[in-house]
């Protein structure tokens, strides 16, 4: 195959692909996770099955997949979201608030939240979401102890699992209610951020 073949392969494949996680995105938010099965997704993308499964192997698939790319899109939105010149405390509580928040108003990733199966899925370790989230925190609580800010005796994977949680267990208890994003920041920076941090004296 010469490389314009292949170009031009790559391009349909991309455009295959974003169509296939556009229909699911739009099952996923008329009918729940739960209840779209892979005939609606072929349905609603106009493809037959047999060309869904060339691309994924079955629905887990195409939810994390979706899963990942609206956790990459909301990165986004929070490193615009989190001010860079103040200090790395107060960056790191401001990042934890603000996921949560974006998090919060996210049609899919509320629709993740609603389905168990699928969130403990995509949290679960050696998954793509997991792996991609535990990189982005662990980069962060990494400069905080090259930094000498974060206690440099904690086990960084143990933190990253710590805020994943933390992090999931707001997005539950604020799903139905806008929190106080006041109360929030001041519970986020004394329970979760402190208890990482160099003790001062």
């Amino acid at each position: 195959m010469d490389m314009k073949t292949q170009s031009v392969s790559n391009t349909r494949t991309q455009k295959t692909v974003a169509r296939i996680l556009g229909a699911a995105r739009d099952c996923f938010s008329h009918l729940g996770i739960e209840k779209t099965t892979i005939v609606d997704i072929a349905e609603a993308a106009q493809f037959s099955r047999p060309v869904i499964y060339k691309y994924f192997t079955d629905k887990d698939d195409i939810v994390d997949r979706v899963c990942l790319e609206e956790m990459q899109a909301l990165q986004l939105q929070l490193n615009a979201r989190v001010p860079r010149d103040v200090p790395f405390v107060d960056q790191l509580a401001e990042a934890i608030l603000q996921a949560v928040l974006l998090a919060r108003g996210n049609i899919y990733i509320q629709r993740f939240m609603d389905d168990r199966q699928a969130w403990v899925r995509s949290q679960s370790e050696g998954g793509a979401v997991h792996i991609w989230v535990r990189d982005r925190w662990r980069s962060f609580l990494l400069r905080g102890q090259r930094e000498g800010i974060v206690a440099d005796d904690l086990d960084i994977e143990q933190c990253v699992t710590w805020i994943a949680l933390v992090q999931s267990l707001l997005l539950l208890r604020y799903s139905n209610e806008y929190p106080d994003e006041t109360d929030m920041r001041r519970f986020v920076r004394r329970f979760v951020v402190t208890p990482m941090l160099i003790p001062a004296g």
